[in-house]
C-alpha cells in the first residue's frame, strides 16, 4: 500500500459516517470501563489479555455503516450486530465451535478464586470472546448513551455543528454562506454529539485506539455467527472485512482530527466536553452497566444451561438519589425530551414490560404516576431498555419512587433477580 492510501481511506471512511455511526473511541471507552470495572476473574483476564479484540468489537459494528455508503448491504449487517440477538448467538457459537471446550481446559481447578491458565486458551478463541463482548458493548451504550446524555446536551442548547464555531469567531458570515455551510457540516459526522465527544475522548484520555493495535477475530467465524442469526441476510467475509477496513481507517481519521477539533468543541460545547465522561448516559454509568451485562453474557457462556442467571438491573435514569431531575410528559419527537428509563443485564422480553404494573412511578404521597411503559430504544425486541413516558407533569421539588416488579422478564421468560426500585427528586419550580 503507497504511503497516501492509509490517510485517504481515513478521510474516506470519515466522511461516508453519517451521525448514527460515529462515537468510535466513546464505545471502545465504554467496553473498557466495563472491562475494569469487574471482579477479578477468569472473564477479566481474558479481556484484558485480549483487550485489542474487546476494543475491535466495541469499535466494528459502527465500522459497517461508513462500509455501508457505497455497499447498502453493509449497513443492514452493522444494526444487526447492535442488538441482543446476535450477542445471544454469538454466545451460542462459541460454546459450540471449541471454545466452551478451551474455556473448560483453561479454567483451573480453583474457580473460586477466579484463576485461569491462559495457555490452554487459544488466540482464534480469546480473540472471539474479547470481541464478542466488545460488541456487545456497542449496542447497550448506544441505548444508555442516547436515552439520558444526548437529551441532556440537546436541553442546554449546545449544538455539534461546526457552523456554530464560525458564528462564534469576530468574523461576519453572510446569511447565505452561513446557511450553506449549516447544511454541509450537518451531513458530516461533524454534527453529531458522538463525533464531538469522541474528539475530547482521544484528546483527553488516550486511549489505546491506534488502528494497527486492533485485533479482529477470522472473519468466518463472524461470518458464522452473521448466518446464526440472520441467515437471510447472506453476509459475507468480503461484507465483514470492509467494516473492518473502514473502521481501522475512522479510527484514524478520528485521532488525526481530534488534534484540532478537540479545542473547537470545548469551546463550542463547554458542558458536553466536561461532563461527557461522568455525567447520566457517560462513559462511567454506560460502562458499569456494561460491566454487568459482561457477568450476563459470561453465564450465558461459561453457566450451567439448568440454573441460568436472572436478570438484573444494571441502571436507570434518573438514577436513585438524584436530585434537580427535570422529566417531561409525552411529546412528538425525542431530542428535546427525557423520561425515566431502566437498563437490564439481559434482552428483555417486551410483552412483559408492556404489562400493567411491570413498571411503577409513584408521587409523594403514594399515588400512581400515568404513564406508558415502551420497550426498547429503536427496536422493540432484543434490546436491554424500557422507557416509561410520562402523560402527567410531575410536581417540582418532590420525591419520586419508580419500582421494577418482577413481572419483568428477559428473553428466556426468567424473572428479574429481586424487585428494584429508586428515587429521585425532581427540579425546584422556576420563577415566573
Amino acid at each position: 500500500m503507497k504511503p497516501m492510501r492509509p490517510l485517504l481511506a481515513a478521510l474516506l471512511a470519515l466522511t461516508s459516517f453519517g451521525a448514527q455511526a460515529a462515537g468510535m473511541a466513546t464505545h471502545a471507552a465504554m467496553a473498557d470501563f466495563g472491562r475494569d470495572a469487574l471482579d477479578d476473574g477468569p472473564l477479566k483476564t481474558i479481556l484484558t489479555a485480549h483487550r485489542p479484540a474487546l476494543l475491535a468489537g466495541a469499535i466494528h459494528p459502527d465500522g459497517g455503516y461508513g462500509s455501508g455508503a457505497a455497499f447498502p448491504e453493509d449497513r443492514e449487517m452493522a444494526e444487526r450486530a447492535h442488538w441482543g440477538d446476535f450477542s445471544i448467538q454469538f454466545m451460542a457459537y462459541l460454546r459450540e465451535s471449541g471454545c466452551s471446550g478451551e474455556l473448560k481446559t483453561a479454567l483451573v481447578k480453583r474457580p473460586a478464586i477466579g484463576l485461569i491458565d491462559l495457555a490452554a486458551l487459544s488466540d482464534r478463541c480469546g480473540q472471539l470472546i474479547a470481541y464478542a463482548f466488545g460488541n456487545a458493548d456497542n449496542g447497550l451504550t448506544d441505548e444508555t448513551w442516547d436515552a439520558q446524555f444526548e437529551p441532556e446536551v440537546r436541553r442546554r442548547g449546545e449544538d455539534p455543528n461546526p457552523a456554530v464555531f464560525l458564528a462564534q469567531l469576530p468574523l461576519s458570515l453572510p446569511g447565505p454562506l452561513k446557511d450553506a455551510l449549516t447544511q454541509l457540516f450537518a451531513a458530516t459526522p461533524m454534527n453529531a454529539i458522538e463525533y464531538a465527544m469522541d474528539m475530547v475522548n482521544i484528546a483527553e484520555r488516550k486511549l489505546v485506539l491506534d488502528a494497527p493495535t486492533l485485533v479482529f477475530p477470522p472473519s468466518n467465524d463472524l461470518v458464522a455467527v452473521f448466518a446464526r442469526n440472520r441467515p437471510e441476510q447472506g453476509v459475507t467475509v468480503a461484507m465483514v472485512e470492509r467494516a473492518q477496513v473502514v473502521s481501522r481507517a475512522a479510527v484514524q481519521a478520528e485521532s488525526l482530527a481530534a488534534l484540532v477539533e478537540q479545542v473547537r468543541v470545548r469551546r463550542q460545547m463547554p458542558w458536553a466536553a466536561a461532563n461527557y465522561y461522568t455525567a447520566p448516559g457517560g462513559v462511567v454509568q454506560s460502562g458499569y452497566a456494561v460491566a454487568g451485562m459482561y457477568r450476563q453474557l459470561w453465564d450465558l457462556l461459561t453457566g450451567d444451561p439448568a440454573q441460568p442467571l436472572a436478570p438484573t438491573v444494571v441502571g436507570s435514569y434518573p438514577g436513585h438519589g438524584a436530585l434537580d431531575v427535570q422529566l417531561d410528559p409525552a411529546h412528538d419527537g425525542w431530542t428535546q425530551h427525557r423520561w425515566l428509563h431502566v437498563f437490564f443485564s439481559a434482552s428483555m422480553d417486551a410483552a412483559s414490560l408492556e404489562q400493567s404494573g411491570a413498571i411503577c412511578l409513584f408521587d409523594p404521597d403514594g399515588r400512581r404516576v400515568g404513564g406508558v411503559i415502551e420497550p426498547g430504544s429503536w427496536s422493540r425486541d432484543y434490546a436491554h431498555t424500557v422507557k416509561f413516558r410520562l402523560n402527567e407533569t410531575l410536581k417540582p421539588n418532590a420525591r419520586y419512587t419508580a419500582v421494577v416488579t418482577s413481572k419483568v422478564k428477559d428473553y428466556r421468560g426468567l424473572a428479574l433477580e429481586r424487585p428494584y426500585s429508586f428515587s429521585f427528586t425532581t427540579a425546584r419550580a422556576t420563577a415566573p
